[in-house]
């Protein structure tokens, strides 16, 4: 009976660990895309002058600029 508690510890530690790993990775991930985002409207699209919107696929890593809600550049982001 007293061992169970101590694999019970053992066991939530290692949760623990593992969902911090996961946070900090999530907070991560989520900063990087919030930077490329950024950088695709205030550097590449520049939507206050050129253009009137812009996209970021993460996914693809392109950022799309609009006007006239049509593609008029793109631009990869590595």
């Amino acid at each position: 009976m007293a061992d169970k508690w101590k694999v019970m510890a053992i066991v939530f530690m290692a949760m623990f660990v593992i969902e911090t790993i996961i946070l900090i990775w999530a907070f991560n991930a989520g900063t990087n895309i919030i930077e490329k985002e950024s950088e695709c409207a205030s550097n590449i699209c520049e939507v206050s002058t050129e253009h009137e919107a812009y996209s970021y696929d993460d996914y693809e890593k392109i950022c799309y600029c609009f006007d006239d809600g049509k593609i008029t550049y793109k631009e990869y982001i590595g």
